[in-house]
């Protein structure tokens, strides 16, 4: 046993070392500001470190390989949980089931940065995209993303989506078409009769942002007019797995466990519709 003991200190050594690495990096007053912070301020702080950490690449899960700017102009506090793999992980996974195994085009309303049209097209799970965003800024962003992972080709960038978005889309087939839909509560006014007509062959998700005004009367609208065309269903929350990553070994819990945060207000309802017949 005693021969042993020279290899189980050095393996106890090895784990330990980033830990002691990160206790002599933290001075008193770095200390006292972590103290000061907001919840919102640490989610941002961590994921800095956790995309400087990884290259602003993300490192696991469907879209691994995909490469960020770090001047993205939204949710700054989500990059640690995109760059893991772990971001509305409800919603990758669905995209990565085998139920949209054959689907060919991606279209995204309310794209942000882009992650989920560039991932879906650098990891060959579509063979085009669309991308609707309402702010200039992301829609640069976009098109910067794009270009740093080769899929600048694919994609098409618009801006704001209306209730005649689905005319863009004429070129689809709508019926190999997934629509992700992230509209920060204008999804009830991008969707009408006319519109869900439009989209009827498609394959339709929707984050609802309950918070919107008057949001009973909307959404109680909306179901009905979208249950006439469409089969109505959820998508329910999934669970995240942070002990298999050990980039994170050194992290504190409270910093470990905010990088599942996605800053939400309250659980999430993620639709998803699918065509009649």
């Amino acid at each position: 046993m005693n021969e042993k003991l020279p290899d189980l200190i050095e393996g106890e050594r090895i784990f330990f070392q980033k830990v002691f690495e990160r206790q002599s990096r933290a001075t008193m007053e770095m200390r006292e500001q972590w103290r000061a912070e907001t919840i919102l301020q640490r989610r941002r702080r961590v994921s800095s470190e956790i995309y400087d950490l990884l290259g602003g690449v993300v490192k696991y899960g469907p879209f691994k390989g995909l490469s960020l700017a770090k001047n993205n102009w939204w949710g700054g506090g989500d990059f640690g949980s995109m760059l893991l793999g772990l971001y509305e992980k409800e919603i990758l996974d669905f995209l990565f089931s085998e139920r949209l195994d054959g689907f060919e085009s991606f279209v995204d309303v309310g794209a942000a940065d882009g992650y989920y049209a560039i991932g879906m097209l650098r990891s060959a799970r579509v063979k085009n995209a669309v991308c609707f965003e309402l702010s200039e800024e992301g829609q640069r962003t976009i098109a910067s993303n794009a270009e740093s992972n080769s899929t600048s080709d694919r994609i098409q960038i618009y801006g704001a989506a209306d209730r005649r978005f689905y005319e863009k889309l004429s070129h689809l087939d709508l019926s190999k078409t997934i629509v992700l839909v992230d509209a920060e509560g204008a999804e009830f006014e991008i969707f009408d009769d006319v519109s869900l007509e439009g989209l009827k062959q498609a394959m339709i998700v929707i984050e609802i942002h309950n918070w919107v005004e008057d949001f009973w009367e909307k959404y109680t609208r909306f179901l009905s007019s979208a249950s006439a065309l469409f089969n109505v269903e959820f998508i329910a929350p999934a669970a995240r797995d942070l002990t298999q990553f050990q980039e994170l070994n050194d992290f504190t819990d409270d910093n470990r466990y905010l990088i599942c945060s996605e800053g939400r207000p309250n659980v999430m309802r993620f639709m998803v519709l699918t065509p009649k017949g």
